[in-house]
């Protein structure tokens, strides 16, 4: 009886091996993708700038104005004329690219350092929807055209000066990082690479490369 079901076992055993040959026919060899840790890739790029992120944004700003005298304190007593401007800005940013970029490798990703992005000026804004209010508040306040002009000549380092406010370059941060992630990865493609790792995009002000 136990020789039998030995028997039994046996013809199992030999049945399932052949049924795994059949199925399991054949072997697929690949490589596994390692990154070298001592392999650094250059990203050489033709110079010039890197638009990397924009921002659209309506900012008001005010002109005053009022006499002097000479003597006398009457600034305190004399009431200003006042020009309040209001625009839609587009604040553009931008990197420059150096001869080469470095793609560093780390455990599992590329670090790309790259310089902070730089604000594009002159600042462009919108005519169309431009509006300007002027208040006089008397009549030894100085003449409305010569503020409204102020006002006008003044808009453009004013923006400037909005643009590079270190909130704005916070806000912008994440898009200029998917930006330049997106162009380290279109110029990997275009050279051949194949790697799926990620890129960590630093911004770092002053960087050279």
């Amino acid at each position: 009886m136990k020789t039998a079901a030995i028997r039994l076992l046996l013809a199992a055993a030999v049945l399932g091996a052949a049924a795994a040959a059949w199925f399991l026919h054949g072997t697929r060899e690949e490589a596994v993708a390692i990154l070298d840790p001592a392999r650094i890739l250059l990203l050489r790029t033709p110079g010039g700038f890197l638009e990397v992120a924009a921002l659209e944004k309506v900012e008001e700003f005010g002109w005053s104005s009022r006499y002097t005298c000479p003597l006398v304190d009457c600034p305190s007593l004399l009431t200003p004329t006042i020009s309040r401007i209001r625009v839609r800005a587009r604040f553009t940013y931008r990197v420059p690219l150096a001869a080469e970029w470095k793609l560093v490798p780390r455990a599992d990703h590329y670090v790309l350092t790259v310089p902070e992005p730089q604000l594009q000026v002159p600042v462009a804004f919108h005519t169309e929807d431009m509006q300007i209010q002027t208040t006089e508040s008397g009549w030894l306040s100085p003449p409305a055209a010569p503020n409204r002009e102020a006002v006008v000549r003044h808009l453009g380092p004013q923006l400037a000066s909005r643009g590079s406010d270190p909130a704005y370059l916070r806000a912008l941060r994440p898009a200029a990082q998917q930006t330049v992630q997106e162009f380290a990865r279109k110029w990997m493609l275009e050279q051949g690479g194949k790697t799926s790792l990620p890129i960590e995009v630093s911004f770092e002000p002053g960087a050279a490369h």
